[in-house]
């Protein structure tokens, strides 16, 4: 009976079945820009993810944007779930990108709120957070006892640095890039612009205004010999020279993200302090979910499963990142708490779709001025010509400069 069956599945044609490939193992693609260390505990979670297999690719953060929006463009190896800076999640959703969070899960996971705004574009969810960053003053404790501290105001640190720098001794490591750059011209210039959107008023641009060359140039002075932070190290010797003056107490204070802490204390953070830095940007990154992914629920329940608390406060004891449910912080080390503390009274960067490359710009920018190549008017002239493209890429209307404020009302 079997034989017969057997010859008549072959006279019909039926035995080919036999010979079809099994259909593939679903599986989830997941895109992301971690550093090295970060990518080793991201497998080490997903090898307890109880779904699909996760099949995980990384690409370089300078370029992350550019390759991200290509592929999400033309759909072709759509991921199912990104992490992504959150300055680029108003670009990815005027464009049409990302698919937005279903309401059946917007609500299943508590976050700060704080981190939950960068998941947002107006009253819609797009993702939910996972970590929040910034810029905050990171000592050592037994070095800031004879200065005012912690500092109110940029001059103030700059006053406490000034003190603290002696011998070979400098009282504040800074890096010469526009991110850096921020808090000083939010202080001294006039911030970087109002918050702008293709139906409010026209965006005012004042980066290549007199003030904001003045701040550039104060800037500039802090390197150095008559400086308070060193002198610029090789574009390759960055990291390390930071790490080591740190180290060996030849350098009191850094301004520094969370994302430098394991490098600058090996992880030990007894009598490493943390203060906010004033005026300084905060920001964070987000997990999304491409329109063109196969699985978009799937992909929203592991963003779900990587922000769980424990995995969070996890992730802050071994790596000082930032936790962004209200569960995750609460079971991090006090310094992670401290570090959060300090980033609460920063400011985000603007809510732009032109954010994410504002600094492709003004980052050149403030190098060559520090190193000597331009003066700050003629760079910051440049950078306004480039911005105020950007601006009319996406059709936002731009003023005419306007008089100078007599304060900083700027992002």
């Amino acid at each position: 009976m079997v034989v017969a069956a057997l010859l008549f599945a072959s006279a019909t044609g039926c035995p080919r079945e036999r010979n079809t490939p099994p259909e593939p193992e679903a599986r989830l693609r997941l895109w992301h820009t971690f550093n090295p260390a970060e990518t080793e505990a991201l497998n080490r979670d997903l090898g307890a993810w109880q779904g699909e297999p996760v099949e995980s690719s990384m690409a370089p953060f300078g370029l992350g944007l550019k390759l991200l929006r290509e592929t999400l463009s033309t759909g072709s190896d759509c991921p199912d779930l990104v992490r992504a800076d959150a300055t680029w999640l108003p670009g990815l959703v005027a464009d049409e990108l990302l698919a937005p969070v279903p309401d059946a899960l917007a609500s299943q996971r508590l976050f700060l709120p704080e981190a939950d705004e960068l998941a947002y574009i107006g009253s819609q969810r797009y993702g939910f957070p996972q970590s929040l960053d910034g810029l905050a003053i990171v000592f050592r404790e037994d070095a800031v006892s004879d200065v005012a501290w912690p500092p109110e105001t940029i001059d103030a640190l700059i006053e406490s640095a000034r003190a603290l720098t002696k011998d070979n001794t400098y009282g504040l490591g800074l890096r010469i890039d526009g991110y850096w750059f921020v808090p000083f011209l939010r202080a001294w210039g006039p911030g970087l612009f109002p918050d702008i959107n293709t139906d409010g008023p026209p965006a005012s641009l004042n980066i290549d205004s007199p003030r904001a060359a003045r701040a550039l140039s104060r800037f500039a002075e802090l390197f150095g010999a008559d400086g308070v932070a060193p002198p610029p190290s090789p574009p390759d010797a960055v990291d390390s020279d930071e790490i080591r003056r740190f180290r060996d107490g030849t350098l009191v204070a850094v301004i520094n993200g969370p994302w430098a802490i394991a490098g600058l204390t090996r992880g030990e953070t007894d009598g490493i302090g943390v203060a906010a830095l004033p005026q300084a940007p905060r920001g964070g990154h987000v997990w999304l979910v491409p329109r063109c992914a196969k699985h978009p629920t799937r992909g929203f329940e592991l963003a779900l499963f990587l922000t769980e608390p424990a995995r969070q406060a996890e992730w802050a004891d071994q790596l000082g990142v930032i936790p962004t449910t209200r569960a995750g912080l609460d079971q991090a080390n006090p310094f992670v708490r401290r570090f959060h503390q300090a980033l609460t009274q920063t400011r985000p960067l603007p809510r732009s779709v032109i954010t994410p490359e504002l600094f492709d710009d003004l980052s050149p920018a403030v190098a060559a001025v520090v190193s000597g190549d331009a003066d700050a008017e003629e760079a910051l002239a440049g950078v306004g010509r480039a911005w105020r493209r950007l601006l009319a890429s996406r059709d936002i209307r731009i003023a005419p400069p306007a008089a100078e404020p007599a304060h900083d009302a700027g992002r």
